[in-house]
């Protein structure tokens, strides 16, 4: 017999789910729980797309065979992330310290980005499952019987207490991103998630190229690795004439227009606007523009004032607005609320194919 050296916890987690969730530990040793998602191309993600290798493979223009998100919403010990079952979500955390708690786990560790999100919706919506969630204090606002385990509350206004966050994947089966207890727990509800990798800027669309976010370079305000995006799809610098922007009437368009803060109901309402025939194969990549034949659910919120930060999937608080689709680009990078938390993701940087 061969005397295999293995982690027993790696070993049982990829046995137990045919290689579905698999350990990934940090610089402290540590274990998360992890999905990995093997490369695909647009075409295969979505109607329309190109042979393009979708972005959430690509940095620094190499190609990689697989990114891992977390499985379950993140929580904090001793300064870093994990992605854990049955336990309280951190929440009340802002933007930065988000990141800062992903990287501090070392070499490919990363706040969850735009690029990686997408290929999850896309994936989502293929295959026509739309996972639920705790989105009404506690529960699932249409299937109430979907519980969870409370893990917070808060008052109710009248005398008592309501259920808020719930344990992570403490909910059914519906409550993982496939539908199966081997998918992404609370991918939609509980708390919102911030991403990296993206940020509207006086409505501009501000990215990062391919999945750069994977390699921690800068998220800050200054940094240079923000592009901004022309009608045609190419990177430029922001503040480029002609560049696309979200506008308050939900258009995307080259002119920012009226100046506020505004909400659809569903990020499926957003169409071209003044300066866009098409809109590009980029945007619906990224999943920052709705994508043909697909049922859209969930709400889009924006404000095209100073720079906002994207969080996405809804909250406890959010019945029918939570969903895949959600995004919200409302909020600065500084905000924190009781139902706004994270996923972190992992790519191995040393597997370039």
């Amino acid at each position: 017999m061969n005397n295999y050296q293995f982690d027993s916890l790696k070993f049982a987690t990829e046995g137990l789910t045919g290689g579905g969730c698999t350990i990934i530990s940090d610089v402290k040793g540590l274990p998360s729980f992890m999905i990995p998602f093997n490369k695909r191309t647009n075409a295969q993600l979505f109607d329309g797309g190109s042979e393009k290798t979708h972005s959430a493979f690509v940095v620094d223009d190499v190609e990689y065979k697989r990114f891992f998100f977390s499985k379950f919403i993140n929580c904090i010990v001793d300064g870093l992330a994990y992605s854990w079952p049955l336990v309280d979500p951190k929440a009340s955390i802002n933007y930065d310290a988000s990141h800062a708690a992903c990287n501090a786990k070392g070499t490919g560790w990363h706040l969850a980005s735009i690029p990686e999100r997408a290929v999850i919706n896309h994936l989502i919506y293929k295959s026509g499952f739309i996972p639920r969630g705790n989105t009404q204090y506690g529960k699932h606002h249409t299937y109430t019987y979907e519980v969870g385990e409370t893990t917070a509350t808060e008052s109710d206004g009248s005398g008592g207490t309501r259920t808020t966050r719930t344990a992570t994947g403490s909910g059914p089966a519906t409550w993982f991103h496939d539908g199966t207890r081997n998918g992404i727990a609370d991918y939609v509800g509980d708390v919102w998630k911030w991403m990296s990798g993206l940020r509207i800027y006086k409505g501009e669309i501000q990215i990062f190229v391919g999945n750069l976010a994977a390699k921690q370079v800068s998220h800050l305000a200054t940094s240079t690795y923000w592009k901004a995006i022309l009608p045609n799809g190419s990177l430029v610098e922001p503040g480029t004439p002609g560049t696309l922007k979200y506008t308050k009437d939900f258009k995307i368009a080259t002119d920012t227009g009226a100046a506020g803060s505004t909400y659809t109901a569903n990020f499926g309402n957003l169409v071209a606007g003044t300066g866009v025939t098409t809109i590009p194969e980029i945007l619906k990549e990224l999943f920052l523009a709705p994508v043909s034949g697909v049922t859209h659910t969930g709400a889009f919120w924006i404000d095209n004032q100073d720079e906002r930060l994207p969080f996405v999937s809804g909250s406890f608080s959010n019945p029918s607005d939570a969903g895949p689709s959600a995004l919200h680009l409302n909020n600065p990078r500084s905000s924190v609320r009781a139902g706004l938390g994270f996923f972190s993701a992992f790519m191995e940087l040393e597997s370039a194919i």
